[in-house]
């Protein structure tokens, strides 16, 4: 913990949305009831006679039941620490818990990792998502701002502003640790202001759109050209 040397420096707290919240929840839960649903139907769409079903059935549906219980304990133990919201103020980022427990992660417990040969904070790639990565006490740690990983109780809106809220903390509080300059680029921060960069996301969005209107034109013209051949 620290004093605030920067009284400008104004925290910032998670906001939520009930409506998307619900959607959400409401369009996940369908997808798995139906995906379930689906599996569980397999055995009958292999084959029409008896004997195959009942075969397949006896092989299938034990390992069937068995993954359906392992899912369902890891659904149960990522809620079991769900994020209710998430705060950065001078001290570094609290997280409250589903259980009314809170986790806090200090800007002065941050420093190298056993990768920092350039850069103390760097992103890395987790789930072909980028995700922003410290140290503590020489072990990579990952800091998220939207619950996703845990499974969050709410759907954060400002999950870009807490960021942007957190890299400003790290520039005015640990101002020794070294910030990748990819980390403003790739996460759209400002790096004098340290505000959410809305221009430069809707840039980043466009050359996104581009990039994969492009690669399925060409899978298109390629599937195309294909079926002309053969």
């Amino acid at each position: 913990m620290q004093a605030n040397d920067h009284p400008d420096f104004i925290p910032l707290t998670s906001k939520h949305s009930l409506v998307l919240t619900w959607l959400l929840n409401f369009l996940g839960g369908a997808f798995l009831v139906g995906l379930c649903f689906l599996l569980s139907c397999l055995p009958f769409f292999i084959s029409q006679r008896t004997e195959v079903v009942l075969f397949t059935s006896i092989m299938y549906y034990p390992l069937w039941f068995f993954a359906l219980y392992r899912f369902i304990r890891y659904i149960k133990t990522k809620m079991a620490g769900a994020i209710r919201s998430i705060s950065v103020d001078e001290q570094g980022i609290h997280f409250e818990n589903k259980d009314g427990s809170t986790t806090a992660l200090y800007y002065s417990q941050f420093g190298p990792t056993y990768r920092s040969h350039h850069y103390e904070v760097y992103l890395k790639p987790v789930n072909k998502k980028l995700r922003l990565v410290l140290g503590l006490e020489k072990q990579e740690i990952e800091i998220v701002f939207d619950g996703t990983d845990k499974g969050s109780v709410y759907y954060i809106t400002n999950a870009r502003a807490l960021r942007a809220k957190f890299i400003a903390g790290l520039v005015h509080f640990r101002p020794d640790l070294r910030i990748d300059p990819t980390v403003y680029k790739k996460f759209s921060i400002h790096p004098q202001t340290f505000a959410f960069d809305r221009k430069q996301y809707g840039k980043n969005v466009v050359l996104g759109v581009v990039i994969l209107g492009g690669l399925l034109l060409f899978s298109a013209l390629l599937a195309f050209l294909l079926l002309a051949v053969f």
